[in-house]
């Protein structure tokens, strides 16, 4: 395999983070963005730099990589708690209805640049008003969703 294929440069990014021993890399690893769970800020075809942490290095507001099965996932973390040597991290994407618990394990990274449309990467500084937001939002828009479960609860049990 000739190691100049982008191909082959994306495979090894790739691998670099997937991989579950951290080892910090010289520099940062350059992933592009498939989806569009992080629109408006990082969009389709962008070009992610991450640096390679682990889970307690995380703070509200950051963009985290974390491992999902055999993908990789950028969302911004909302809420991380921990005890002894144990994270789990409340994670969202700023384009998604709700958020998930993670352990914090599974992340690989952390975002610190992005890169669009061929200008140069500019920097993505830890967003805490956006975190913040993203956490009431997910909250109320499970609040809203309680009654219909209820209802569906309450219906199921008459049967």
């Amino acid at each position: 395999m000739d190691p100049t294929d982008p191909k082959v440069q994306l495979l090894d990014a790739w691998l670099a983070l997937a991989e579950d021993g951290l080892k910090p890399g010289p520099g940062p690893i350059r992933l592009p963005v498939l989806t569009g769970s992080m629109l408006p800020e990082v969009p389709v075809g962008a070009f992610l730099h991450i640096e390679k942490i682990e889970s307690r290095h995380c703070r509200t507001g950051d963009l985290v990589i974390y491992r999902m099965d055999d993908r990789l996932v950028a969302h911004r973390v909302l809420l991380r708690l921990g005890w002894k040597n144990t994270w789990v991290i409340y994670e969202k994407g700023d384009n998604t209805a709700v958020g998930h618990w993670i352990l914090g394990r599974r992340v690989r990274g952390r975002a610190v640049a992005v890169e669009m449309d061929g200008q140069p990467p500019h920097s993505l500084a830890k967003n805490h008003q956006l975190a913040r937001q993203s956490l009431r939002a997910d909250l109320l828009n499970r609040l809203l969703v309680l009654p219909r479960h209820l209802k569906q609860l309450i219906r199921g049990s008459g049967d």
